[in-house]
């Protein structure tokens, strides 16, 4: 029997697709987006290139060295592209995975449950 591996890839990018790269909030206009970048063929080109960068950023890899080895395997026509899932490169690739990045995210953490015990502490009765 034979595997999958390009559906499981394809819908964990298209499931990334519908979250936001830029970070917009309610009411606020994006901006340019990738739907129109110059031509028809452009924007899914951007909107796949910054769903694999926000993959990156999301496991904390160094998105230069990650796009650079899946862009090669591409090349390669490699069958192996679940290899290629960015939880699963980090892991196999441990010395590209950023620190400082783990580092702030578990102060903003921190930051973040500090601000809310004490909102709780001004609204409880005394």
């Amino acid at each position: 029997m034979q595997s999958n591996h390009q559906g499981t890839w394809e819908s964990r990018m298209l499931g990334n697709l519908a979250r936001p790269v830029w970070g917009w909030g309610l009411g606020e206009t994006p901006g340019p987006t990738p739907l129109f970048l110059g031509s028809p063929e452009a924007g899914p080109r951007a909107a796949i290139l910054y769903t694999v960068l926000a993959g990156a950023k999301r496991h904390r890899i160094e998105p230069w060295a990650y796009l650079r080895e899946l862009l090669m395997r591409l090349h390669a026509d490699e069958s192996q592209l679940d290899e290629m899932l960015p939880d699963r490169w980090a892991a196999a690739h441990p010395e590209h995975v950023l620190a400082y990045r783990f580092e702030e995210s578990r102060k903003k953490a921190a930051r973040k449950k500090e601000r809310r015990q004490r909102r709780r502490a001004q609204r409880r009765p005394k």
